[in-house]
């Protein structure tokens, strides 16, 4: 996901008990200073999401919107993900292999159309998110299908009405009352909770969509959802005007303290300098910008800037091995080579975020500090691409062309790209190199379908374990390893192996030599372990941060 330090560790290395309970905690209710008069957020994003469904989307656009109307079963104290607890759920246990879970959930709550959230709820979303079957979403890329019973054999079936009620036979989300829900797993995995506090399993109201568009198994084209939000949250979905703004009132009837905004409005603003402005003229409260704007922002006197620099994000560049000329290992390595890393974060980032060792983020247990870091080698570079172009035969009247893409608001990419493409070109070869800025939801509609030959993205964690990132970038059948047709047997054996390991140690080594065969292989260019950076008004109250959020939590801020 374009999307998050904490130190977490696995469980399974300090409770002994046949059963455990946790989770117990309440999140920390925020009540706002109150303010004489009601007021408006304002929100200015740079693009628009590609839809609002929380269920079908893989991006951070969405969730940012999504984690302020919707809410999960679990979220953290304060900033410190090693505490997950309880936010629709009240507490959580599990059998002593931690295949089976049970969670108790939060009663007298309900959905923005006044229906009950209850455990009917909780299956329901859960179904939904598995049936639908996105294989570029969420819940295939992050494995949840995959860990629920069942979930393997529906991936790999035909998708007949037989073969969806062979999968709910299977029980993996059990209504036990009202209250209670339980889910079995199709293999022991002691971080469950932290998975459901993803944004992606937010609970949704089944009513609102089974009353206006019910989904359908293998269908993600097009769901209510996509157009429409109905949660818990403490804000309601209002109105969506494409490619100008997204309009949200507070939810009144909330379970916790009603936020003391009364309206939110998140407006599509792609120039900086307009946001700039705007913040100048009092008529914007927070963004959350690229690192590459801080200049923009740096000397003005009505703004404060926060940037958090341990973040639990990575970002790369993808090399399509399934077109040409990314098939041949020695291209993928001459571009891996012909990326300047230390000047990059210096010039483009300021400074900020730390060059990646491995795919792993520092912070997440299974980072390995002795990984190398990709070097810089432009004559070595030079030297592997003059060969794989002799071989094929390109000259200076009939040259190879390759585009670099990324998303038009992002200055930082934007200058990347350039700097990647122009230090190739000045090779003298036969191979031009061009840059492609695309709309947010067009970029990642051709990445998913494979139809670009580098895409430049980030990923920020889903949940905050090593799996979470070696999953994705390195297993043949998941998110960006389909997307850019990497397989590597080995590595698929050893990703099946971490699942079963007894320690940490060993967890870690596994780790290791998943991240070196991945290094080996270079199907990405891993560059940087970014900060974050985070705009406001400065008479903007109630700002917290988390390293798991997308962007802003609207439901502590207020003015004045």
């Amino acid at each position: 996901m374009d999307k998050r330090s904490g130190i977490i560790g696995l469980v399974v290395l300090v409770i002994a008990a046949v059963m455990i309970l946790s989770g117990c905690a309440s999140p920390t209710t925020v009540t706002p200073t109150p303010t004489t008069k009601p007021f408006t957020l304002v929100e200015m994003t740079g693009a628009d999401p590609p839809s609002l469904d929380p269920g079908l989307e893989y991006d951070t656009a969405c969730y940012s919107l999504t984690q302020n109307v919707y809410e999960t079963l679990v979220w953290y104290e304060g900033k410190d993900v090693t505490k997950p607890v309880g936010l629709l759920a009240t507490g959580w246990e599990s059998n002593d292999n931690y295949t089976v879970w049970t969670f108790y959930l939060r009663d007298n709550v309900k959905f923005h159309d006044g229906t009950k959230f209850n455990a009917s709820a909780v299956k329901y979303t859960f179904d939904r998110g598995v049936l639908m079957n996105n294989p570029n979403g969420p819940w295939v890329g992050a494995g949840i299908t995959s860990l629920l019973k069942g979930g393997d054999e529906w991936m790999a079936s035909n998708g007949t009405e037989a073969d969806v009620q062979a999968y709910l036979a299977n029980e993996a989300v059990k209504v036990i009352n009202e209250t209670t829900v339980q889910f079995t797993l199709s293999r022991s995995y002691p971080d469950w909770y932290h998975i459901l506090a993803f944004p992606a399993t937010a609970i949704v109201s089944p009513t609102a969509e089974m009353t206006n568009m019910p989904y359908t198994p293998n269908n993600y084209s097009d769901t209510y959802y996509k157009e429409h939000m109905c949660g818990t949250g403490p804000f309601k979905f209002v109105s969506w005007a494409h490619e100008d703004k997204l309009v949200f009132e507070r939810n009144n009837d909330y379970w916790r303290t009603p936020a003391k905004a009364e309206r939110v409005v998140v407006r599509n603003v792609p120039d900086v300098n307009s946001r700039r402005l705007a913040f100048e003229r009092g008529e914007c409260d927070f963004s959350q910008e690229n690192i590459r704007n801080l200049p923009v922002f740096n000397n003005s006197s009505k703004v404060v800037i926060d940037i958090q620099n341990d973040t639990l994000m990575i970002s790369f560049i993808g090399l399509n091995m399934a077109r040409w000329p990314f098939n041949d290992t020695r291209m993928r390595q001459a571009f891996v080579e012909s990326f300047d890393y230390q000047t990059y974060r210096n010039e483009v980032a300021y400074g900020y975020g730390a060059l990646p060792h491995g795919v792993v983020p520092k912070g997440l247990g299974g980072y390995n500090e002795s990984i190398p870091t990709s070097q810089y080698n432009p004559e070595h570079a030079k030297q592997l691409m003059k060969e794989v172009l002799d071989e094929k035969g390109y000259t200076a009247s009939n040259p190879l062309t390759v585009t670099i893409a990324y998303n038009e608001d992002n200055a930082g990419r934007a200058a990347g790209a350039v700097m990647l493409a122009d230090t190739i070109n000045k090779y003298g070869l036969p191979i031009k190199v061009e840059t492609q800025p695309l709309k947010w939801a067009t970029f990642l509609d051709k990445q998913k379908k494979g139809d670009l030959d580098i895409f430049w993205l980030g990923w920020q964690a889903d949940f905050p374990t090593a799996d979470n990132f070696l999953g994705p970038f390195a297993v043949s059948d998941m998110f960006f390893a389909k997307q850019v047709g990497y397989k590597n047997e080995t590595i698929d054996k050893l990703y099946d192996e971490y699942f079963l390991a007894k320690t940490q140690d060993e967890r870690n080594r596994i780790c290791y030599e998943i991240q070196m065969g991945l290094l080996n292989d270079n199907p990405y260019i891993v560059y940087l372990q970014p900060a974050s950076m985070y705009v406001m008004n400065k008479d903007l109250k109630g700002y917290q941060w988390n390293v798991m959020l997308s962007g802003f939590y609207w439901y502590p801020m207020y003015k004045e």
